[in-house]
């Protein structure tokens, strides 16, 4: 329980001393905010909800809790394979920490589909029928949504049979709220005042899972408050779908990284892809809109 209170109780005291109204790191989010800065305040508030339902996550059993040590980014980029097929090495080990199971079981971000229905009970992907008749856009949709599937059918699969510990601590439903909630309470605010309360809502409506005594939620939202929030955080998960997208095509990472020798050409694929999404825009304001909210701008390097 003490680490769960931990992460809520570092965030706030740094909001309370260093936090300032700012915009969205991300900025396609900002119109979700009626392009006005976002008061932390806000964020203080879900993180005071947040340290009254902490104490109620912790799971019961000692399995569950056992200490565990857990690369915390398993992206493709941090895994070294051989021509051959076999991992070599992987590196970017400097955020591990030693946790209880329960929260350090997940299935790593890039091979994670978590929303899909399908994905979330375990079934085994199928190509919808008639996928050979649909149109190519529709095509190509069906194909990278298979493929989400297979990655993460496959991730649970070779877990069950080879790390049943961790298939164990992340194979409940309840225990991915806690852990989902875990994570997203101990991240950076970045001007998001939605994603936080978005998943005290989820655990709240899941809670009998979490506290199958019949104990009540320590909190409670309005439902035209759940469902305001909701229906927010849902477009930010868009917008953060789209801007995937946008980087792929360029070819850049998440933070904007790209190899040196590629930069000259993600730097003509961001203006093309930019211009074409301009002259795209219904009125001249939104065009002006879509020129500040371009999140691949140029600024001033800080120290």
């Amino acid at each position: 329980m003490e680490l769960l209170t931990a992460i809520g109780e570092r965030e706030t005291k740094w909001l309370q001393k260093f936090g300032e109204k700012r915009y969205p790191r991300e900025p396609l989010y900002k119109e979700f905010y009626g392009h006005q800065l976002v008061d932390p305040q806000v964020q203080i508030k879900y993180l005071a909800d947040y340290l009254k339902v902490a104490p109620h996550l912790v799971p019961d059993g000692e399995e569950l809790n056992a200490p565990t040590i857990r690369h915390p980014d398993l992206s493709p980029s941090n895994i070294f394979i051989s021509e051959t097929g076999n991992i070599t090495g992987i590196i970017d080990w400097q955020h591990t920490a030693v946790l209880p199971i329960f929260v350090q079981a997940k299935i790593p971000k890039h091979f994670q589909n978590y929303g899909d229905d399908d994905s979330e009970n375990f079934r085994r992907p199928k190509l919808a029928e008639g996928v050979d008749a649909m149109s190519e856009s529709d095509r190509e949709v069906e194909m990278k949504l298979y493929r989400r599937r297979q990655v993460h059918y496959f991730y649970l699969g070779y877990t069950s049979s080879r790390n049943k510990p961790h298939f164990h601590a992340m194979g409940k439903h309840n225990l991915v709220l806690r852990n989902q909630l875990y994570d997203i309470a101990a991240r950076p605010w970045e001007g998001d005042n939605t994603s936080l309360q978005a998943q005290l809502i989820r655990t709240l409506e899941h809670w009998p899972e979490i506290r199958a005594g019949g104990e009540a939620p320590p909190i409670q939202y309005s439902e035209a408050e759940s469902r305001e929030c909701l229906e927010r955080d849902a477009k930010q998960k868009n917008a953060d779908e789209q801007m995937q997208q946008v980087r792929e095509a360029i070819g850049v990472d998440i933070e904007g990284w790209v190899p040196n020798d590629e930069f000259e050409s993600a730097k003509a694929r961001a203006e093309a892809i930019k211009s074409e999404m301009a002259q795209a825009a219904d009125s001249e304001k939104e065009r002006r809109e879509f020129e500040e909210l371009w999140p691949f701008q140029d600024h001033e390097e800080m120290d």
